[in-house]
């Protein structure tokens, strides 16, 4: 999600819209070769749970808003501001637009000192980050034009020098693609090609459409496997919509959660006030 509109692989390189440039499906990287699996945390055990059921200032220790650049047509709130609200136990990020421009928010699990200079992170009393884990959120998108939402993993760590590592577990980009689950994992850094490398996904998913409440999650545990490599898999409702084999690395450093509502600049802007809720963040390890 950092900053860029994905691509989405699609079988037989039929594009879902025009708005979204296909790569072929053959190249991507993905399988939905067991779609549909059942979700199996064997003996993980949750190591983190954030139900939303008050409002929360987003200023730490564990949770931060706006500690990343902003990444579509809106710019994110600071902490306190109107885009971050409760609703009915829910934490609702609110795209907006008044006198100064559009406005919308994100939240993340680390600051922007842990984030980008190496800062040391204590999961759970000064941000949160987990390696080999499952993370999940519930969540419910907006029905709308423009918007582009998503729940999405990075590694914390300095760009310039090493480099990072990220796992888009859902983005969703409202009525102008109601059926499409977009999934993605990029390599960034000075080393990739043109600043990153990136192997993108699109799966129809018919549920998605109803714009309900539905679970999202992305497993980092390594014990899923593709082609003898371990596998990172991409959930929904806890069934698998596709997964990629990975590198090492992605199962052996941490990832922190971002929460996101962006405005999309490829599609027709929404009528605002538009809002993205999510009930619930877990992580299982």
């Amino acid at each position: 999600m950092v900053g860029t509109i994905k691509r989405a692989g699609i079988k037989g390189a039929v594009c879902a819209l025009a708005l979204w440039p296909c790569a072929a499906f053959a190249d991507n990287g993905w399988s939905e070769a067991q779609r549909g699996a059942v979700l199996d945390l064997g003996k993980s055990k949750q190591v983190y749970g954030e139900k939303f059921n008050t409002p929360r200032p987003f200023s730490g220790p564990v949770l931060w808003a706006k500690q990343h650049t902003n990444v579509g047509l809106e710019k994110f709130d600071a902490a306190g501001g109107r885009a971050y609200q409760n609703q009915s136990g829910a934490l609702a990020i609110q795209a907006y637009k008044d006198d100064a421009g559009i406005h919308s928010g994100h939240v993340q699990s680390v600051n922007s000192s842990q984030a980008y200079d190496g800062a040391p992170v204590v999961p759970g009393a000064n941000g949160f980050s987990c390696t080999a884990c499952y993370f999940e959120t519930k969540a419910r998108f907006p029905e709308a034009k423009g918007t582009w939402a998503a729940f999405w993993l990075l590694t914390p760590d300095l760009p310039s020098k090493r480099g990072h590592l990220e796992v888009d577990a859902i983005e969703y980009y409202g009525s102008s693609d109601k059926r499409g689950h977009h999934h993605t994992i990029h390599r960034w850094g000075p080393n990739e090609k043109k600043g990153h490398t990136q192997h993108n996904d699109y799966t129809g998913m018919n549920a998605i459409a109803d714009f309900g409440w539905h679970t999202y999650g992305a497993d980092l545990r390594g014990v899923a496997t593709l082609g003898g490599k371990p596998a990172i898999v991409i959930y929904m409702d806890g069934k698998e919509v596709s997964r990629i084999a990975a590198d090492a690395d992605y199962f052996t450093r941490p990832f922190y959660f971002n929460l996101t509502l962006s405005i999309n600049p490829k599609d027709t802007p929404a009528t605002l006030p538009q809002t993205v809720l999510f009930d619930y963040v877990k992580v299982w390890k």
